[in-house]
């Protein structure tokens, strides 16, 4: 409900709406053209919003700063109410009507009513009117201003965004809170379906005696003890977190606590204090940003000799690389070399041997005489021809030889022939 008004609007909408009245169905609204009328009804329609805005800003200052107050108040618009049905039927169901449709009812009451008792409304007007923010709201005092209504709405807005962010950090808490339950529940969840697979696994397929046809009392007890030494392992976890937390949240809480009594208890020559020694931190600041400055420069200059230095370290490395690369090779040339004058050594050694031998040969060996070598020579000689006629000879004998024997084995063949016949007539003879 909107039981207050401003003031300084009550005249203005009283005498629109006294005119629109007074004139239903006489000459006033006859002489009213169509355009006039809708422009009329549409300028009510914006007041009676911003009255009900008005109206609702005072509303909840009234009832942030004084409650109380409001029970006069609604006791004035009753009254109010039953005095505008008892004066004019027509006019007090129209404005009944418009009151009920756009909110228009809380402009026909004086705000100098709606804090009296409904038995002094017709006598008395309240001339003390009180201030709220240090604004008049009803009375016969000063009107509310626009600076005044700026006022009012800051602090109604001030209000509802405080209201706001209490409850939008209460929103946090709880979703911050549901969150933690669902991750919780999702936990117990994985959980329980772990240990549902590993029931199933262990003791429904692994577990089942095909012979006996059932599952052994000794694999589930076996399987719950294990479970139960898991459990107590990760409920020993648990609590180990759960007291590291707590401790944690208590530390937290005292270090909060602490920091609200300082906040209760500081004083401005406290700000001051931390101001001077804000200005003496900032100095040492400083002064640390200046060292920082040099040992960057002196960080700058050795990573500049260290540079020079790997490089000459690396060109270094190389040619110790390279070098030991050739001695390596050298070395491998040198084994080479042994061998290969182990095997000139055993040559050497075999030909020395050879040349001992010639040696030796040739000091044994002595040159004959000429004439002798020519004795020899014509005794060769008369040798190779007798043996090449002797061979001449052997060769004639042994053709000889062969023409022998083959006339023998002619004859030996006639002769068997003849005796072959000699049986063959005696045989037939003695048949």
């Amino acid at each position: 409900m909107s039981g207050l008004i401003h003031t300084n609007v009550r005249s203005s909408i009283m005498s629109q709406n006294s005119r629109s009245i007074s004139g239903f169905g006489g000459p006033e609204l006859d002489i009213l053209t169509d355009a006039e009328l809708v422009k009329l009804v549409n300028d009510l329609k914006e007041q009676i919003n911003i009255l009900g805005i008005e109206n609702e800003i005072l509303e909840k200052t009234i009832m942030r700063l004084e409650p109380s107050l409001m029970h006069g108040v609604y006791q004035a618009f009753e009254y109010a109410t039953k005095m505008s049905s008892n004066t004019s039927l027509q006019v007090g169901s129209f404005i009944k009507n418009q009151a009920s449709k756009f909110g228009l009812i809380d402009t026909f009451i004086s705000p100098s009513r709606m804090l009296t008792s409904p038995s002094r409304v017709s006598t008395k007007r309240v001339d003390s009117a009180p201030k709220l923010g240090g604004t008049v709201v009803f009375g016969s005092g000063p009107r509310i201003n626009v600076l005044e209504r700026a006022e009012l709405v800051s602090v109604e807005m001030d209000v509802l965004v405080a209201n706001l962010n209490k409850i939008r950090n209460k929103g946090a808490k709880q979703h911050a809170l549901l969150k933690a339950q669902l991750e919780e529940i999702g936990m117990r969840v994985s959980d329980i379906e772990k240990a549902n697979k590993m029931f199933h696994q262990e003791v429904l397929v692994e577990g089942w005696d095909k012979i006996a046809q059932r599952i052994p009392a000794e694999i589930w007890i076996r399987f719950m003890t294990e479970w139960v030494k898991i459990s107590d392992s990760q409920i020993g976890k648990l609590r180990l977190r759960t007291s590291t937390l707590n401790t944690q949240y208590s530390k937290l809480k005292g270090q909060i606590k602490v920091k609200a009594e300082l906040s209760e208890s500081l004083r401005p020559v406290d700000f001051e204090k931390l101001k001077i020694e804000n200005s003496q931190c900032l100095k040492l600041i400083d002064h640390k940003l200046q060292q920082l400055g040099e040992l960057k420069k002196m960080t700058g200059d050795a990573n500049l000799n260290l540079t020079i230095h790997k490089k000459a370290m690396m060109e270094q490395n190389s040619y110790l690389a390279k070098v030991q690369s050739t001695i390596k090779n050298k070395e491998d040339q040198t084994v080479e070399l042994d061998n290969e004058r182990d095997l000139i050594q055993i040559q050497a050694d075999i030909l020395a041997q050879r040349l001992n031998e010639i040696r030796k040969v040739r000091m044994k060996y002595q040159v004959p005489n000429v004439m002798d070598y020519v004795k020899v020579k014509w005794v060769v000689t008369d040798l190779k021809h007798a043996i090449k006629m002797l061979d001449n000879r052997k060769h004639i004998q042994q053709i000889a030889l062969t023409s022998i024997n083959r006339k023998l084995q002619t004859m030996s063949t006639i002769a068997a022939k003849s005796d072959i016949a000699a049986k063959s007539e005696t045989s037939y003879k003695k048949e």
